[in-house]
């Protein structure tokens, strides 16, 4: 699991550049950031086990002080439902692994595990039928706040829920169907959903829900492909929402309000934004040359392995949803001609660098993605 040690670093120094250029909160923000970071980290060196889980556990909890430390009362009503759905899912988690003890418990036990364990995964990765705390936080939380949230807490959990699979097999081999339900319900309701949103904060936590269904459904089908397309996924995800929040994040600082599809040629005032959030948006859909072709690949590869023709053709009809709202959000908000009517303020020259740097690191990773696969 090196590979997100990597990414989290790379990630928490990108953030930290980003808001010092763009302020994201007072001196609590700073500490809890670090917090968040350091605690992430150490659970994935870890590796695996209850102390992991704590350790993430806590990472999460100070995330929900992210929120909290905005004083707006909708802020503080988005970090109440973060930190109740957090709280719900540690308690489920905990218990699933107890009640479990390293070995298959007997029928009924067993059928409780599964079930804690679904219900705690769903509530920590914000999947279908639980995800509705996600585009609450996004609409009312920093940028770099959410990138935190679903770039590198979210993204642990996720490797996490990759340990669950490896160390209780039985769980996702008994009710397989149950869990290719949940990943391909997120596929669709997040897509679908993200179609729907005008606010690209809320059309970008519908895309976390979409693809979140995808490297679910890697984790399901349990193969060394699907595996490891699901953590590749899951890495190059990171990164890419990075780009795209960085990109929304900097054009609100300039604009001075949330940026929905009612803005127009947003692209002429911040070019490289512009440049992040095309190269974020094709990169979460797998288009090549970024990253995260090499994970998305493997996820069809291993989905029509296990599932045939029809499984595949599902998985490339979501992808085709996404890549019409990533599209409509492209050619409404950042091509075309510039209101000139609107007052803005530039790109800052760190933030301008750090997304040029994030860019064309990801287009590299996709070209030459031998290293990153030897971890």
């Amino acid at each position: 699991m090196w590979i997100f040690s990597v990414v989290f670093a790379l990630i928490a120094a990108a953030v930290w550049v980003y808001a010092r250029a763009i302020p994201q909160g007072g001196a609590s923000w700073w500490v809890l950031s670090v917090a968040v970071v350091g605690l992430t980290l150490a659970s994935t060196l870890a590796g695996a086990g209850t102390a992991s889980m704590l350790l993430l556990d806590a990472a999460a909890l100070c995330a929900v002080g992210l929120i909290l430390a905005d004083r707006s009362p909708a802020a503080r009503r988005a970090g109440r439902l973060y930190l109740t759905m957090t709280l719900a899912a540690v308690l489920c988690l905990l218990l699933a692994e107890r009640l479990a003890g390293g070995v298959k418990p007997v029928y009924p036990l067993d059928q409780v595990v599964s079930a804690l364990l679904l219900v705690g995964f769903a509530l920590k990765l914000a999947l279908v039928p639980v995800y509705f705390w996600l585009p609450m936080v996004a609409e009312n939380a920093a940028p770099m706040s959410l990138v935190l949230i679903i770039s590198v807490v979210d993204i642990a959990a996720f490797r996490e829920l990759v340990h669950f699979r490896e160390a209780m097999p039985w769980v996702f081999e008994q009710h397989q169907a149950v869990w290719l339900a949940a990943a391909l319900l997120s596929m669709f309701v997040g897509a679908l959903l993200a179609l729907g949103q005008k606010n690209l904060r809320r059309l970008l936590a519908f895309s976390t829900l979409d693809d979140m269904g995808y490297l679910l459904l890697g984790v399901t089908v349990g193969s060394e492909i699907g595996i490891s397309g699901a953590l590749l996924g899951a890495a190059a995800h990171a990164l890419f929402k990075l780009l795209l929040f960085s990109a929304v994040g900097t054009a609100e600082n300039g604009l001075g309000h949330a940026v929905t599809l009612a803005d127009r040629g947003l692209g002429c005032r911040f070019p490289r934004s512009a440049a992040a959030f095309v190269v974020g948006a094709l990169g979460m859909i797998g288009v090549p040359p970024m990253i995260g072709f090499a994970g998305r690949w493997r996820l069809y590869l291993s989905g029509v392995a296990w599932g045939g023709i029809w499984l595949g053709l599902a998985m490339a009809a979501a992808t085709v949803l996404a890549l019409l709202y990533y599209v409509r959000a492209i050619h409404l908000v950042w091509l075309g001609p510039a209101d000139e009517h609107q007052a803005v303020s530039g790109e800052p020259k760190a933030v301008r660098l750090t997304m040029v740097l994030l860019t064309v690191g990801v287009i590299v990773l996709g070209l030459f993605p031998a290293w990153l696969l030897a971890f």
